[in-house]
């Protein structure tokens, strides 16, 4: 910091005529990045209550079989909208796009929270979903305000900011659950609150010197050099992509054309996006700067598989111990908890070994370990095991979490050039929305083909020596399925000890369902473990610089003729 009293080291470059201070962090730079924290604490807390709250807000809209598309379309607009807006703010600047971001975010989501019915409703995820367009540069901004050689720190702010909004949200999200009726809208004034802050502290806090592209480009150079074609080609692939997926099987089979359209039509766009930006153009959205180190594209792939596990255990991680650990709803929602908990702590001790040890390798392969013990051990959950096991669980997890956020970003931001800091944010956290949608994909399909085969079996296997009548069978299946006690009930021969069987059926048809999804996460992080041995430790990089500084000193003078 500088203090009153203390005046900057200056250094001159005689020929160019001017004298530049070192730059210190100030308190400007401070209130930046806090700004920044509240963002990444809003948009995460909206992700949260999208999961939480979508049966209770699609029930009482009258419309219980959408609820899925609440988080469907923040995933969407934000793939649809981080790579343009992160090539756009070098030409224009971080702010005004941050700025209309939390506008979106404010607008979006008190429209949620007043809607009567669910069109309304996903109008204002729509609006609020544009929320996600800054959610590079809230990861690129802390990074490159700062020293390099701090930019772990940098990113673990985020990474804290954005754990604290998953460990408030589920809490409150599960609290207003547990209130029931509309209480849910009391959640959404939260986040627009949340997004109100956050606009004022960037619009008062955040106000960097203009850079150097925005100065000497005009508008139309600027309108020139971006990459409308590639933007136009991901963002339409990849809306129709995870559509596609989506739909999957949700309701429609992967055969249907609601599916097959969009899927095939988005794949098609997006092999279309990869060879116009490798032969097409060379400064697009994929920079061709961007890949002469391989820190970025492996970084990327790794989000991706992150963000594939993360989105298993936000689907199937609450609801495997309430159906198979008989676990209350907010119980299981409270040890989801813990998970970010232990993200947060995570976070910071990784941005301190970062910044420490300038080595990124060691917290990835230590993290990516985490993340495939994690599926190992819920592989051998049971129903008889002691309920606060899943503590523990939680806790491997969300160490693991906090590692790879921090220390893959770190990596992906080190191995690109300093004008490029926003693209080299926005594909990895593009890549890890990515991951979530094809991870959601691929989990449903192996737990509802696992789930139908096994159930009617074992439930077969358990009733029928028992004396249960074949006939009934069926009509016996479908009030397990629904999970109503007094239609399992009214199935004739229902005996108590008929019931009994049949639910422990139930229980261990799902619990093998949740093991086969747990087995392919812990393939794709054993993959992961192996895959961030390649990442190279830029020990050279982490430097006094600092590539766009909240507040810079320039003093100009007039040179002397050399003699």
């Amino acid at each position: 910091m500088v203090t009153k009293n203390e005046s900057p080291t200056l250094t001159e470059d005689v020929a160019s005529g001017v004298v530049e201070a070192k730059v210190h962090i100030h308190a400007r730079t401070i209130v930046a990045i806090a700004a920044i924290s509240f963002i990444s604490t809003a948009q995460l807390m909206s992700v949260v209550g999208s999961g939480v709250l979508a049966r209770d807000m699609a029930t009482s809209l009258g419309a219980p079989s959408l609820s899925a598309w609440f988080g469907a379309i923040i995933t969407i607009l934000t793939l649809a909208t981080i790579l343009p807006t992160s090539q756009a703010s070098d030409y224009w600047g971080r702010k005004p796009f941050i700025l209309a971001s939390c506008v979106f975010g404010v607008i979006g989501f008190i429209v949620v929270s007043r809607s009567k019915n669910i069109a309304t409703c996903l109008a204002g995820f729509t609006l609020g979903g544009m929320a996600f367009a800054c959610q590079a540069l809230c990861y690129a901004i802390p990074s490159e305000v700062l020293h390099r050689k701090h930019r772990g720190y940098g990113q673990a702010s985020v990474n804290i900011s954005a754990g604290l909004g998953g460990l408030v949200g589920i809490i409150i999200g599960g609290a207003f659950t547990r209130s029931g009726g509309e209480s849910w809208r009391n959640y959404w004034y939260i986040c627009f609150a949340l997004y109100v802050l956050g606009f004022v502290g960037v619009f008062f806090g955040y106000n960097p010197p203009p850079r150097e592209l925005e100065v000497t480009l005009s508008t139309s150079q600027k309108l020139r050099k971006m990459d409308w074609i590639g933007s136009f080609l991901i963002a339409v692939g990849l809306i129709l992509f995870v559509i596609g997926l989506q739909w999957s099987r949700n309701p429609y089979p992967w055969n249907n054309g609601h599916v097959l359209g969009p899927f095939i039509t988005g794949i098609c766009l997006l092999i279309v996006f990869g060879i116009w930006e490798w032969k097409g153009t060379n400064e697009g959205i994929l920079h061709h700067s961007l890949f002469k180190d391989r820190n970025l594209p492996v970084s990327t792939l790794l989000i991706f598989i992150e963000g594939v596990a993360f989105f298993t255990v936000n689907n199937f991680f609450v609801f495997e111990l309430i159906i198979v650990g008989h676990v209350g709803a907010f119980p299981a929602v409270f040890r989801f908890a813990v998970l970010f908990a232990a993200s947060i702590v995570t976070a910071f001790l990784t941005g301190a070994y970062i910044t420490w040890s300038k080595r990124v390798r060691e917290p990835l392969i230590f993290g990516f370990l985490l993340l495939t013990t994690f599926p190992i051990v819920m592989v051998f959950y049971r129903e008889n095991l002691p309920a606060a096991n899943a503590y523990g669980y939680a806790i491997i997890y969300g160490s693991g979490l906090g590692l790879i956020l921090t220390a893959t970003i770190v990596a992906a931001q080190m191995s690109s050039p300093a004008d490029q800091i926003s693209l080299s944010s926005g594909l990895p956290t593009a890549a890890r929305s990515l991951g979530g949608a094809v991870g959601v994909a691929i989990n449903n399909a192996i737990y509802n083909n696992s789930l139908q085969s096994k159930m009617p079996r074992f439930i077969a296997e358990a009733v029928l020596p028992l004396g249960f009548n074949p006939k009934d069978l069926p009509a016996l299946i479908g009030a397990l399925a629904s999970q109503n006690p007094a239609a399992v009930a009214a199935v004739p021969g229902s005996t108590p000890a008929i019931i009994g069987a049949a639910s422990h059926a139930v229980s261990e048809a799902y619990r093998l369902s949740f093991r086969d999804l747990w087995i392919a996460a812990a393939c794709f992080g054993g993959f992961a473990v192996l895959l961030s041995c390649l990442v190279k430790n830029s020990k050279g990089g982490f430097t006094e610089h600092i590539d766009a500084p909240a507040e810079t000193l320039r003093r100009d003078i007039r040179t002397r003729p050399m003699r």
